[in-house]
């Protein structure tokens, strides 16, 4: 997988989970805060965001040895 499309489904997905996350949210009332977002969401915040982080890492790294 070239970096290009690595950082774009990196973005898409970041994007996707804090959707699905705001939903669930929305749809059943529960707070942001509490043993939930720390047990089942902010290891994919973490994940998803380290991976858009490298994808970005990546692109300026090669955008910099070209020149």
């Amino acid at each position: 997988m070239d970096r290009p499309s690595f950082l774009v489904i990196s973005f898409i997905g970041l994007i996707s989970m804090v959707a699905l996350h705001l939903g669930e949210v929305w749809l059943e009332g529960t707070a942001l805060i509490g043993v939930p977002f720390f047990i089942e969401w902010l290891p994919l915040y973490i994940a998803w965001t380290v991976m858009m982080l490298i994808g970005l890492f990546q692109r300026t790294s090669q955008s910099n040895s070209t020149h």
